[in-house]
């Protein structure tokens, strides 16, 4: 029971069912007593008013002396269905009426308010005009209708409140398990990860803000985990370079998409989960010193700052083994030099066979940025679509260009309005579906056979062009090829 309590589900549950408890006994009195006051007032405003009517018809007996009249008047009262005690008071003379015993005329005691006297009766007494002897008309209506009502009005609240608590309970159960679902899942997979397992999938699919944020700093961590398994791969594939460099440029490529995309990872990722741990032991050092020493909650909050130093400890160690070179410094560079010499790195990468024709405009503006990653940029974006050739007639196309990208030009909320340069990379080979293009910078996403692909290539691209406050659009059909776009903003646009 204790370990349920101590869960996230079970204290939103818990929380609930207390909230509730403490709402609900204070709610149900007021609206008993709401309820209560306005049909006993309603009971009183109608028998009064009922009352008036036949103190009307007394008054306009023809004959007031004739105590026959009277009499039937009282029989219409008691008939009517409303008056269960009728009885016209002259002086000192009681009249009753006829449907009435002795026994009931002796009953009479004149009410104030709704419950007076505690016998179910309402008795009132009215005056009928000015006359002397003073007449007096005593009515008595029958209570118990109205107090059944509210019996069965107070048992319906009581199923109310019990069918709303358990609506509440249900409800906070499902919501809460859509809370702690995705932490758990998290949780098994950043324990996976911690293992060494850093191929472990983490499901992201949380529409929970803080959850995403989470999920990205996990896959941050697993993706530098495995950049560092990459860089043992590489000193391999160096080594492979002596026997044969095709082979060995082809497998430094292919380690060289997972050294780019996961390389960067594990420094960012400890030190964005330090400062989501570093709230959580400050404000839990706080507590303890406000809880009083050896008490369960004192016990509870200590447990947390525990696991807390534990997962900063944990974060520590993944930095230290996930610590990689510092990323190149930006500078003002004029691309096209930047993609000729990534061009030519390329066609001594791919078949001589392949057709790679470039085309810069006429005056292209420098851009700031690290060239060496745009270099890596041009060679995953070239690599790419050299997989998806497949005729003898199929090529490559890259070209630059600059364009003014206003408010209603702009394809992506991420391009703002301002002068960038487009590097257009279009193959003619196969293409994609819609459903691939949406997942294409997925990281390890790939079509290609096992072992022919890390599907790493263009998340590295998306992490280059984000890194470089650009954009980076796909357009593709299947069988018509593929054309991406990555627009990095010019020098100045970078300054402002």
């Amino acid at each position: 029971m204790a370990r349920l309590i101590n869960t996230v589900q079970g204290r939103l549950v818990l929380m609930v069912l207390v909230i509730q408890a403490l709402l609900m006994p204070p709610l149900f009195f007021v609206v008993d007593r709401t309820v209560y006051r306005t049909m006993t007032n309603n009971f009183v405003d109608d028998v009064r008013a009922y009352s008036q009517v036949f103190v009307s018809e007394f008054s306009a007996l023809a004959d007031p002396e004739n105590g026959q009249e009277a009499i039937e008047l009282l029989d219409t009262a008691m008939l009517g269905g409303h008056s269960s005690y009728a009885a016209l008071q002259v002086g000192d003379d009681v009249r009753p009426s006829s449907l009435m015993s002795r026994a009931e005329i002796d009953e009479f005691r004149e009410d104030f308010e709704f419950g007076d006297h505690e016998d179910s009766v309402y008795y009132l007494s009215v005056p009928v005009g000015d006359a002397v002897p003073m007449k007096i008309l005593r009515l008595g209506f029958d209570e118990l209708p109205v107090e059944q009502n509210l019996a069965a009005i107070r048992r319906t609240t009581v199923y109310v409140a019990f069918a709303f608590i358990l609506l509440t309970v249900i409800l906070m159960g499902f919501v809460s398990s859509s809370i702690v679902g995705p932490l758990k899942r998290l949780q098994r997979a950043s324990r996976a990860i911690s293992s060494g397992d850093v191929d472990v999938e983490l499901d992201s699919t949380s529409k929970i803000e803080e959850i995403q944020d989470l999920s990205r700093d996990l896959e941050a961590m697993r993706r530098d985990l495995v950049g560092m398994n990459a860089r043992l791969h590489q000193e391999m594939a160096d080594r492979e370079l002596a026997e044969a460099e095709r082979r060995g440029m082809e497998d430094y490529l292919r380690q060289a998409q997972r050294l780019e995309s996961l390389g960067t990872l594990a420094g960012g990722v400890a030190h964005e989960f330090n400062n989501v741990l570093q709230p959580i032991i400050l404000y839990t050092e706080l507590a303890l010193e406000d809880v009083p020493k050896r008490t369960p909650a004192s016990i509870n909050l200590k447990r947390v700052l525990d696991l807390a130093n534990r997962a900063k400890g944990l974060s520590r160690q993944i930095l230290t083994f996930g610590r990689r070179e510092e990323q190149g410094e930006f500078q003002s560079v004029d691309l096209r030099e930047v993609v000729h010499e990534a061009v030519t790195m390329i066609r001594a990468l791919l078949p001589a066979t392949i057709d790679i024709r470039t085309e810069n405009g006429v005056n292209v503006g420098h851009v700031s940025c690290d060239p060496a990653q745009i270099k890596q940029l041009v060679v995953n974006l070239c690599n790419n679509a050299y997989q998806a050739l497949k005729g003898p007639d199929d090529y490559i196309s890259i070209s630059l260009n600059e364009v003014i990208v206003s408010d209603k030009t702009g394809k992506s909320p991420k391009v703002r309005p301002g002068e960038y340069v487009v590097l257009t990379v279009t193959d003619t080979g196969e293409g994609m579906d819609e459903e691939t293009v949406r997942r294409v910078f997925e990281p390890f996403f790939t079509t290609r056979e096992v072992g022919d692909g890390t599907g790493l290539g263009l998340s590295v691209v998306h992490g280059i062009v984000m890194r470089h406050n650009g954009d980076i659009m796909i357009e593709s059909e299947p069988g018509k090829g593929t054309r991406i776009r990555v627009y990095l903003p010019l020098a100045d646009e970078m300054e402002q």
